[in-house]
């Protein structure tokens, strides 16, 4: 796809709309659960609290970048009809760190947007939340290795009694049609 008509697409076609009211929100979650369970517990809490229907909950590492990162980055497959901010495409790509803000000209990797159109038109919707465990952003890694150094034995995530439940503060929620949308605001890896 030329370069033209594939911006074009982007602009007409990606949506993304930022879920203001639950940022700032704590959520409480004991570590010691495995991924799955904490998945399902957040699954309910937005199903319950913003009216939606969880399709799937695919490819969600939960206790990979909680274990490394004190943090959550979850994204759910959905089932609902909403309406993206006005801003087009090429905005919102700006916006999330996929296009230089100076110059629309210097971008991430052109193979990234043939992606984005693909995973677009597979006709998906999601919601993704972005969180942090409460004053331990700068000193995580340093403080709770061991979580990862178990993790990467093979072994249960098993937290030591002080550190089983943590509350996560909510960055940033939003509803999608490109489930990567982040990969360049909140990029960790």
């Amino acid at each position: 796809m030329n370069k033209i008509r594939l911006f074009r697409t982007i602009n007409t076609e990606l949506k993304y709309h930022s879920i203001k009211n639950y940022i700032g929100m704590e959520i409480p979650i004991d570590i010691s659960k495995k991924g799955e369970e904490i998945e399902n517990e957040i699954k309910s809490l937005i199903e319950e609290n913003l009216n939606i229907k969880v399709k799937s909950t695919k490819g969600n590492n939960i206790e990979g970048t909680i274990a490394k990162y004190g943090l959550l980055d979850i994204s759910f497959e959905i089932e609902i009809d909403y309406k993206s901010v006005e801003n087009k495409g090429i905005k919102i790509l700006k916006e999330n760190g996929w296009i230089d803000k100076e110059s629309s000209d210097e971008y991430k990797g052109e193979g990234f947007f043939d992606e984005i159109i693909a995973e677009i038109k597979e006709n998906k919707d999601y919601l993704k939340i972005n969180a942090t465990a409460i004053g331990q952003k700068k000193n995580w890694f340093r403080e709770k290795s061991y979580l990862l150094q178990q993790m990467m034995k093979g072994e249960k995530i098993n937290p030591l009694p002080e550190d089983r439940i943590q509350v996560f503060k909510i960055n940033d929620m939003c509803f999608t049609n490109y489930s990567g949308i982040w990969l360049w605001k909140y990029f960790y890896m």
